[in-house]
C-alpha cells in the first residue's frame, strides 16, 4: 500500500482540485445530450481512439473528460451530464476523492458505465482491502485481491439470459443455446461462443456479494457476474466485469459496441445516428467462388432463383489452378469464357464484384504470413489485372481465401482502390475500421465482419458438421429481423457449392427478406455500397441543443446528408418537425422517432417541448 513519490504528487493535485472546485469553470459541451469518456490525465489518445472510434460507428455522441475537468466541474454540472463512460485501462488509478464523487454523482441521479478494472487501483497502484471502491455503486464485490490473489482476474465462458441478450444487441449466431444456468429465478442458457473454436472465454474479476436489487444480465457458469445493472440513490449503474476496450484491440469489439450503444439508447437514451443507410437493416451475402467447379453451382443458385433477389457482393479466385501450380482446378478467368460470361451476367444484376485473394485460392491461403509479402504480393495484382479486365472497372472489395489475412494484404489492398473487406475479426459486428496494438491499422479501407452461427459460418461448413436445417432456418431468419429491427448491418457468407444442401435454409432467408423489404425495413447491401455509406458519415457533424425546453437536432456534412438518419427517444421528442433542409421524421413501432435526411449540406429537427425531464 506504499504510496509512491508520483503517487503524492497525483495526490496533491486531487486535493488542490477540491480546493479550487467553486472557482473552476467547466469546459463546455452539449450537458445532457452527450455521454463522456472519464479518463485519466494523460491518458494515451491512441487508446482513446478505441472508443471514440466505436462511437463514431455506432452513432453515439461522445466526448473525452478528464478527470481532473470532471473534478473541477460544479456538482451541478456534474449532475447534467447524460451518462459517464468510466472504461477499462485507461483509468485504473484513482483517487478516493474521485470515487467518492462518482458515487455520489450516481446518487444524485448520474448513468454511469463502469468497465471492468476501472478505478480499482489507489493512486500508488495498489488494489483497495476488500473489494473494489465502487463496489457499492456495481452493485457486485469485484476485484478482490486480498482474498484471490493472483486468481482475481480467471478466464471463464460467458452466458446471458434471451432478454439481456436480445436488449444488449448481441446477433443471432453470436449466442448458442446450451446448457441453462438457474440464477436468482433467471435461466441463463445463451452461451457466448466464436467462429472455429469449441469453447470461448473472456478475462474477468471474480466477484463476491450481489446486492439484493441488482439485476444481473450476464454471468459465468461459477455465477460469477459479468454484466449488471444497479439503482443506487436516484441514479443506475451498468457493470462490465470485461475488458472491453483490451478484447476490440484483441479483434473482438463486438461487446464493447453493444454494450456503448445498449448504454445510450436503453439505458440513458439519448438520439443516435444510424448505422445503415436510410435507417433501414440490411444484410451482406458475400458469396466466395473459388475454383472451376463452382460454375455448376452458380447455375444452380440461379434455378433457385437466388440471384433475382440482391444485389450481393460475389467475389473470384480467378487463376487457372487451386491447390498448386498445374492442377488445372481454378476459374482460369483469364481464358474462360464461361467464367467470363457468369461474371458479366451477375456484374449486369447489380452485384459487386470482388477479390478473393491471389490468384490460387489454396496455394495462396496456406502461404502467405506477416513476413512474405515480397514473394506473394504477385498473386494479388495477378488476380486483380484479370478481374479489372473482365468487368471493366476497378475493383473495390476483398475477402482472404481461408481467412488468411495478413497485415501487408491490407496495405497493399488500400493502395490499389479497394475499400472494403471481409474479416473473420470482431465476429458479428457491422462495418468498422480495424483496430490493432492500440492503433488504427487503415483509415483508407472498411473491414466488415461475417456473423457465424456459433462455431461455423457457411452452408458448407454446417454439412461438414452435420447441422441439421432446422436451426438453420431460425438462425438466418432471426439475424435478418435482428437487423431490421435494430437498423444496422450485418454480413452473412457461403460458397455456392455449399447453398444447394441448405436449400430450404436459403429459402427461408429470401423469404424473410422479401416481406421486410416489402415493409421498407429491410435492403440487401454490397459491402462496397456500405463501405462508402460510412466513409461518408464519418463527416457528419451533429449536435443536441435545448431549445425553449424542447430538443433540436442539427446536422451538416461538407457535400449532402442523403441517407443519414437518427434513432430520437419518444421520450425526448414530441411532435418533431424538419425546421432545416430536406427530409422526414416517422413515428416507429417502439414508440421512437426516425429523422432522416435527403440530399442537402444541413438537417435540423425541431421537437415540441418535453412533457418530461430527460
Amino acid at each position: 500500500m506504499k504510496i509512491t513519490k508520483n503517487g503524492w504528487i497525483l495526490l496533491i493535485i486531487a486535493v488542490i482540485a477540491s480546493s479550487t472546485l467553486a472557482y473552476a469553470v467547466w469546459p463546455s459541451f452539449d450537458q445532457k445530450r452527450t455521454l463522456a469518456l472519464l479518463v485519466a490525465d494523460g491518458t494515451d489518445t491512441d487508446v482513446e481512439q478505441i472508443w471514440q472510434q466505436a462511437a463514431l460507428e455506432e452513432g453515439v455522441k461522445l466526448e473525452i473528460v478528464t478527470a481532473s475537468q470532471f473534478l473541477r466541474a460544479r456538482p451541478s454540472d456534474q449532475k447534467n451530464y447524460a451518462g459517464i463512460v468510466v472504461p477499462d485501462k485507461l483509468h485504473r488509478r484513482a483517487s478516493t476523492y474521485l470515487t467518492d464523487t462518482l458515487r455520489d454523482y450516481v446518487r444524485q441521479g448520474g448513468k454511469l458505465m463502469l468497465v471492468f478494472d476501472a478505478l480499482t487501483y489507489d493512486l500508488s497502484g495498489a488494489y483497495a482491502p476488500a473489494s473494489a471502491r465502487l463496489s457499492d455503486v456495481a452493485g457486485v464485490e469485484y476485484a478482490m485481491y486480498d482474498k484471490f490473489g493472483k486468481a482475481v482476474v480467471r478466464a471463464s465462458p460467458v452466458i446471458g439470459t434471451s432478454e439481456s441478450v436480445a436488449r444488449i444487441g448481441i446477433p443471432p449466431g453470436r449466442t448458442q443455446v446450451e446448457q441453462p444456468i438457474s440464477w436468482n429465478n433467471q435461466t441463463f442458457d445463451h452461451w457466448m461462443t466464436t467462429y472455429r473454436y469449441n469453447e470461448l472465454k473472456y478475462p474477468l474479476f471474480q466477484t463476491g456479494v450481489v446486492a439484493p436489487d441488482t439485476k444481473v444480465m450476464m454471468l459465468t457458469p461459477e455465477a460469477q457476474v459479468v454484466a449488471a445493472r444497479h439503482k443506487l440513490g436516484k441514479g443506475e449503474t451498468l457493470f462490465i466485469n470485461l475488458p472491453l476496450g483490451l478484447l476490440k484491440n484483441s479483434t473482438d469489439g463486438l461487446l464493447l459496441h453493444a454494450f456503448l450503444r445498449y448504454f445510450s439508447d436503453d439505458f440513458v437514451g439519448l438520439p443516435r445516428l444510424l448505422p445503415a443507410p436510410d435507417g433501414v437493416g440490411g444484410l451482406i451475402l458475400n458469396i466466395h467462388v473459388d475454383n472451376g467447379s463452382a460454375i455448376k453451382s452458380l447455375a444452380t443458385l440461379q434455378k433457385m432463383g437466388i440471384f433475382d433477389q440482391g444485389p450481393y457482393s460475389i467475389h473470384f479466385t480467378a487463376g487457372p489452378d487451386v491447390n498448386q501450380f498445374g492442377d488445372g482446378f481454378g476459374m482460369d478467368v483469364v481464358h474462360n469464357q464461361k467464367t467470363q460470361q457468369w461474371i458479366r451476367y451477375l456484374q449486369a444484376r447489380g452485384n459487386a464484384i470482388g477479390n478473393h485473394g491471389g490468384w490460387i485460392h489454396n496455394y495462396f491461403g496456406t502461404r502467405i504470413n506477416d513476413s512474405n509479402s515480397n514473394e506473394y504480393e504477385k498473386y494479388l495484382v495477378y488476380n486483380n489485372d484479370a478481374m479489372r479486365a473482365v468487368t471493366g472497372q476497378p475493383i473495390t472489395e476483398y475477402s482472404a481465401p481461408i481467412g488468411n489475412h495478413p497485415r501487408w494484404v491490407t496495405d497493399w489492398i488500400g493502395q490499389h482502390g479497394v475499400e472494403t473487406y471481409y474479416t473473420t475479426s470482431n465476429l458479428g459486428m457491422g462495418p468498422t475500421r480495424m483496430f490493432q496494438n492500440n492503433a488504427l491499422i487503415d483509415k483508407r479501407t472498411w473491414s466488415i465482419p461475417i456473423t457465424p452461427f456459433g462455431r461455423i459460418a457457411s452452408f458448407e461448413e454446417a454439412m461438414f458438421a452435420k447441422q441439421p436445417a432446422g436451426p438453420m432456418i431460425d438462425w438466418l431468419v432471426a439475424l435478418t429481423n435482428f437487423v431490421a429491427s435494430n437498423n444496422t448491418i450485418r454480413q452473412i457468407y457461403c460458397h455456392p457449392i455449399g447453398v444447394p444442401y441448405y436449400a430450404d435454409s436459403m429459402h427461408a432467408l429470401l423469404d424473410t427478406a422479401k416481406s421486410l423489404q416489402e415493409q421498407h425495413k429491410f435492403k440487401w447491401r454490397t459491402m462496397t455500397d456500405v463501405a462508402r455509406f460510412m466513409t461518408r458519415r464519418e463527416d457528419v457533424e451533429w449536435k443536441l441543443n435545448d431549445q425553449g425546453g424542447g430538443l433540436e437536432l442539427k446536422a451538416s456534412h461538407p457535400t449532402t446528408l442523403a441517407q443519414m438518419a437518427w434513432r430520437i427517444p419518444g421520450a425526448l421528442c414530441h411532435k418533431p418537425q424538419v425546421t432545416r433542409g430536406k427530409g422526414s421524421v416517422s413515428k416507429q413501432a417502439d414508440g421512437n422517432w426516425q429523422a432522416t435526411a435527403e440530399d442537402g449540406r444541413e438537417f435540423t429537427v425541431t421537437c415540441a417541448k418535453e412533457s418530461s425531464s430527460s
